[in-house]
């Protein structure tokens, strides 16, 4: 009798979970809502043909930019979702302060450095992608680079330069601009100097890249979401015999950040 009582609220937690994914996100299947429940990241890229737009909440920051990254002309969109239940410490928190502790975590990005990735290159096998994670002063000045900052009070927007050298194209200058709500944190980012493959050949010219991030409240968990948006530039690069897909390095990319951002939200209330 125990055992059937636990069965039972078991399945009517996992319902329960479902019907709050299904309210949020109602343009995806059945089997997508399955997906997130069980922590798989769901995602689609614009040249499939469905609108991206899917894997967002209705009315969000990120559903309108994905509806504007959808039509762009020789190029591509990748969205991506995923969902993480609260941890005890974050169910704990009311909303605005639960806010406050996932904004100043997503900004934390000198713990970025060392994350790893899955490498095509390398044979599919797990290598650094971020070597170098650190806040600029402006946007050119490389000889101050700061700590992260840490909010105390929630803001609706905030805004700042972002310094990166990563494994695949070496060092870059990046704009971070949030648009945030009560329930949404949104960060567009922008890259502000050319993105070189092997150093030399440029892969993706300056602000030729959207590669943004946020989160949405749930009353049980978070949604993770990611758009990345690429225009004026074909899917894939060749260079020196090396072929380069932006949509798959990209969405390695994707899962390598949200899986950061899933360990950094899990140290809150240590």
């Amino acid at each position: 009798m125990l055992i059937m009582t636990l069965l039972f609220l078991v399945m009517t937690g996992a319902s329960a979970g479902n019907d709050e994914l299904r309210a949020a996100l109602p343009m995806l299947s059945d089997a997508e809502i399955a997906q997130l429940a069980n922590g798989e990241m769901v995602y689609g890229i614009s040249l499939d043909g469905p609108s991206i737009a899917r894997y967002f909440v209705p009315g969000s920051e990120a559903a309108a930019r994905a509806v504007v990254a959808q039509e762009i002309e020789k190029g591509f969109a990748l969205g991506a979702v995923n969902y993480i239940p609260y941890t005890p410490a974050l169910q704990s928190m009311d909303p605005l302060a639960r806010q406050l502790a996932i904004f100043n975590k997503i900004r934390a990005i000198s713990t970025q450095e060392g994350i790893t990735y899955i490498s095509h290159r390398a044979g599919d096998k797990e290598r650094t992608l971020i070597e170098r994670s650190s806040y600029m002063e402006d946007d050119r000045n490389l000889n101050t680079l700061l700590p992260d900052p840490v909010a105390t009070v929630f803001p609706k927007s905030a805004h700042s330069y972002v310094y990166q050298r990563d494994t695949s194209f070496g060092g870059n200058r990046y704009e971070h601009t949030y648009t945030n709500s009560d329930r949404e944190i949104f960060v567009s980012i922008e890259n502000i100097s050319s993105m070189k493959v092997l150093g030399i050949f440029t892969a993706v010219k300056s602000r030729q890249l959207s590669m943004n991030m946020g989160t949405y409240q749930l009353d049980d968990g978070l949604l993770l979401v990611a758009l990345t948006s690429i225009e004026g530039r074909s899917p894939t690069v060749s260079v020196l015999g090396i072929s380069v897909d932006l949509p798959s390095a990209f969405r390695r990319r994707i899962v390598a950040a949200q899986n950061w951002l899933i360990d950094q939200l899990n140290t809150i209330g240590r």
